[in-house]
């Protein structure tokens, strides 16, 4: 009898706490898989669509070679970059430690919120990209609930943007760190709250400077359709919303945050839990899996409400398009213009859908030219 119970084995010691060690991982890595299951919807849908393809500038239309140069230097050099971080902030942790860096991860969760780049447009057109660079249009069109028209035609620039926005977020996280650092080391006592908004701030300076560099010397890019009064240069082609920079520098400084704060094993608040997980215990591919697909829908969902809600109804009451807006911008994408059949929005004439155009295709259609004309019309009777 002794024998037998000497040799039987201690039970394990049982979690009497009532608290699921993973449940964090687990929720963000179920919002992660949600927004990967609507991605891929909405590509499959884009891409099999018959509109397909390339958004390409008409002839007479030209792009100033400044912008050319520019506009390759992104797709080049930032591909570049973005191979880089790749290699540090995965390939090289994987090899050494069997897992990427979280900062890594970031990067490819930024590289998806390209998928939410031209949110803005969501309910009326507000920025604008310029076909020159290499495009495929876009999936926005695609998206359920989508509003302003042409949304097909809106030439995101893929290969500037798959390095770049991976390239450009990850050096602004790291600005924001150093932000975050320094004012520790100059103030120990600073409380988390006080060091986050350091973080943010820090964040969407960089965003602000960055976008306004990007508008200006490259030309891929321009936001019209904005509220003069809230924007830099406002009533120009490149003016620059605050707003711009406040939301989306804002949501990108939230993950700069998530990024600051981690626990003793390096891993960020959205990640705590994996190591608890049986099935990441014992593969670390599945670890490394699941902590990269609930980074993604971390991100996911603070873009969507820090950034497209947000933007998208702010855009419903931007001022008209600059006079000074170039061509390429509108007539050249043929979203928009003198040519198009399509007036580009503006306050004093009513939110156009993407539904209408179908819905009406039978109907008298009032061209750019002739809603200018009738807006003029009406001006002058007042």
């Amino acid at each position: 009898m002794e024998a037998t119970i000497a040799t039987k084995k201690p039970a394990a010691t049982a979690d009497i706490s009532g608290q699921d060690q993973s449940i964090l991982i687990k929720s963000w890595f179920t919002v992660g898989c949600i927004s990967f299951a609507f991605m891929f919807y909405v590509i499959y849908h884009w891409v099999t669509a018959p509109y397909f393809g390339r958004t390409v500038l008409p002839p007479g239309i030209e792009v100033p070679l400044q912008f050319k140069i520019g506009g390759h230097a992104v797709e080049i050099g930032m591909g570049m970059v973005w191979i880089y971080f790749i290699y540090t902030q995965i390939i090289k942790p994987i090899r050494e430690s069997g897992q990427p860096n979280t900062l890594g991860l970031c990067g490819i969760a930024f590289f998806f919120a390209i998928f939410w780049d031209p949110s803005m447009n969501f309910i009326q057109q507000g920025c604008v990209y310029n076909p020159y660079l290499f495009n495929l249009g876009f999936l926005s069109a695609e998206i359920p609930g989508w509003m302003s028209p042409n949304a097909h035609r809106l030439p995101e620039p893929l290969l500037a943007w798959a390095g770049g926005y991976p390239g450009f977020l990850i050096w602004g996280c790291l600005f924001g760190l150093a932000c975050m650092r320094w004012t520790k080391a100059k103030a120990p006592g600073i409380n988390n709250v006080k060091l986050a908004v350091i973080g943010v701030f820090g964040t969407m300076v960089f965003d602000t400077v960055l976008e306004i560099l990007l508008i200006r010397v490259t030309g891929i890019y321009a936001y019209p359709g904005s509220i003069r009064s809230l924007s830099l240069w406002g009533g120009h082609w490149y003016q620059f919303p605050l707003y711009e920079g406040l939301l989306f520098g804002g949501w990108w400084g939230l993950v700069t945050v998530l990024l600051y704060f981690k626990d003793d094993k390096g891993l960020t608040w959205v990640e705590r839990g994996v190591e608890k997980i049986d099935l990441c215990k014992r593969s670390n591919f599945f670890k490394g899996m699941m902590r990269a697909v609930a980074v993604v829908g971390f991100c996911q969902l603070v873009e969507i409400l820090i950034y497209v809600f947000p933007m998208s109804i702010i855009t419903m009451n931007a001022d008209p398009f600059p006079d000074d807006t170039p061509a390429f911008f509108t007539v050249g994408t043929g979203m928009c213009g003198p040519g198009t059949g399509q007036a580009c929005p503006r306050p004093d004439l009513p939110i156009q859908r993407r539904i209408d155009l179908e819905k009406f295709k039978d109907s008298p259609r009032v061209t750019h030219e002739e809603a200018m004309q009738r807006v003029a019309d009406n001006y002058g009777k007042k």
